[in-house]
């Protein structure tokens, strides 16, 4: 992916009139940043290529690698850095709007999280879109940016969704969504142990087949995929919250084998469990 050089959208509406307005759009191979007093809208951040790691007032370090976003609130401070040997290409949209802290609470997408993108290029297609639009900064155009914008927040949540701790909420009359509610719950509150899926299934009432199917439909990845991500997001938990952790005592703890446990997170994550604990708490 190449870098898109920075367009600012410098017309401005009254934010109770549209409640979601674009302010900057683009990519770049990000250096350094501090920011001690945080940044004047709430920025998306993608990592296309390369790893950062992200610092924010009153949180623990996180690393984003490749295919992993982040959000930092209007106003927080905050700093980054790349920490790769391969340039840390970052691609970027900042929003304002009186909508945005409510939009990005009913979404559960909580400052600083580093979440794992399902489909990279789909969402950055739709970054790309903004981006080509707002070449023209022109007022008449500020309410299909906002419609744009709107779709893009949907897809990003979309995109991230499965890999978070929370249960979907769901319509209960609808048997197909009861029973992801069902099975979804039983994941999360089994992960760290052997678990079977084909007793998953068979506690659903449900085929492994059948299953499958539901999960690709509302998370799009299979039950397999979303059970190992739920590891690896507990993993680097872990990670991130103990720097003395050892990889044996992570894989202890989600009942994985440490060699498995060693594939599956560099699978996922785009680096071995012991480089990504040596980025995350290198001083």
């Amino acid at each position: 992916m190449n870098e898109l050089p920075i367009r600012f959208i410098t017309t401005q509406l009254n934010k109770d009139l549209i409640p979601l307005q674009l302010y900057t759009v683009g990519s770049n191979i990000q250096n350094a940043l501090h920011r001690p007093m945080g940044f004047s809208a709430t920025q998306v951040l993608i990592t296309l290529s390369g790893s950062g790691r992200i610092r924010i007032k009153g949180q623990h370090d996180r690393v984003a690698a490749k295919k992993h976003a982040f959000i930092i609130y209007e106003g927080i401070p905050h700093e980054y850095f790349p920490i790769s040997d391969e340039p840390w290409l970052v691609g970027f949209i900042s929003i304002r709007g009186a909508s945005v802290p409510t939009m990005l609470q009913n979404m559960e997408l909580k400052n600083g999280e580093v979440l794992p993108i399902n489909e990279l290029e789909l969402l950055w297609n739709l970054a790309e879109h903004i981006w080509a639009l707002a070449e023209h900064n022109q007022p008449e155009l500020i309410w299909k940016l906002s419609e744009l914008l709107y779709s893009f927040l949907l897809e990003f949540r979309k995109q991230t969704l499965f890999f978070s701790y929370h249960t979907p909420k769901v319509d209960r009359s609808n048997p197909s969504e009861a029973i992801l509610e069902h099975v979804t719950t039983i994941l999360k509150e089994h992960y760290t142990q052997p678990i079977s899926l084909s007793e998953v299934s068979k506690a659903s009432g449900y085929s492994h087949q059948h299953l499958n199917r539901l999960f690709r439909q509302y998370f799009g990845v299979t039950l397999n995929q979303y059970l190992q991500n739920l590891r690896i997001l507990h993993a680097v938990d872990l990670i991130e919250r103990n720097k003395h952790i050892t990889l044996n005592e992570i894989a202890d703890e989600l009942g994985l084998d440490s060699r498995y446990f060693t594939r599956l997170f560099k699978k996922n994550m785009g680096m071995s469990p012991g480089e990504y604990k040596r980025k995350v708490h290198c001083q």
